[in-house]
């Protein structure tokens, strides 16, 4: 592959907004692209108020938007909450939204717990605020810390039943950053062969099954950043 990229063609399938923010940073790099999502997400209202004692702990930047649409009445009285977050980015989001105070384990679900066990609250109630599906298990690790903790749906995310309306023949590298993306593609089973496809981890890679696709790359650590370089340096 050219490492410019300039004559690759990339199709971002991740949910909207991320898709853009995605899209722009690899245009940032050199590469064009499509943004066509394969899921869409849904925010569904919070039922339970957040205690005064509530760490809230992130696995995706869709749970944080989620989060505050939910609870924007009351935003003001929860800018101080502690906030643990998966990834790097995801404590940026945290941060932009308001939050103050936020730590970032920089790397994947199964990271949170060794996180908190650094300086772990035994007064705190640890709050997994989720989608519907979700992979890893956060909330057990943390409890098998000896800690409270529980997990709370904020949104849903829903597979799209079709091809999005792109012209999928154009396409040179499609990238996944969830398994439920992949699942996705797998089951809408579009001729593939001629692109390759750059997955976020390597369950993501894993979902996408028996599709034959022309090479598939996975990324050295579930990032943005790490996504890029790993299609700069594909052949």
């Amino acid at each position: 592959m050219n490492k410019s990229g300039m004559s690759k063609t990339i199709w971002i399938t991740r949910t909207l907004p991320g898709a853009h923010e995605s899209a722009a940073a690899f245009e940032q790099a050199g590469f064009k692209t499509v943004t066509a999502p394969l899921l869409t997400v849904e925010n569904k209202a919070a039922a339970q108020a957040v205690p005064e004692n509530a760490v809230l702990v992130f696995t995706s930047q869709n749970g944080v938007r989620a989060f505050c649409e939910a609870h924007s009445d009351i935003w003001e009285t929860l800018r101080d909450c502690p906030v643990m977050t998966v990834g790097d980015a995801t404590a940026a989001l945290a941060k932009e939204m308001g939050f103050k105070n936020v730590r970032s384990a920089g790397g994947v679900s199964d990271d949170i717990a060794p996180l908190i066990s650094r300086k772990p609250d035994k007064e705190a109630l640890y709050i997994h605020i989720s989608g519907q599906h979700v992979r890893g298990a956060a909330v057990q690790d943390i409890i098998d810390l000896g800690l409270n903790a529980e997990r709370r749906i904020y949104y849903g995310s829903s597979a799209v039943q079709a091809l999005p309306d792109i012209d999928i023949d154009k396409i040179d590298v499609a990238v996944f950053f969830s398994p439920m993306a992949a699942q996705t593609l797998a089951r809408l089973s579009p001729a593939v062969a001629h692109m390759s496809a750059l997955s976020i981890s390597g369950a993501a890679d894993e979902a996408l099954g028996t599709l034959v696709f022309k090479e598939r790359y996975i990324a050295k650590a579930p990032t943005l950043e790490s996504l890029i370089a790993a299609l700069r340096a594909a052949r």
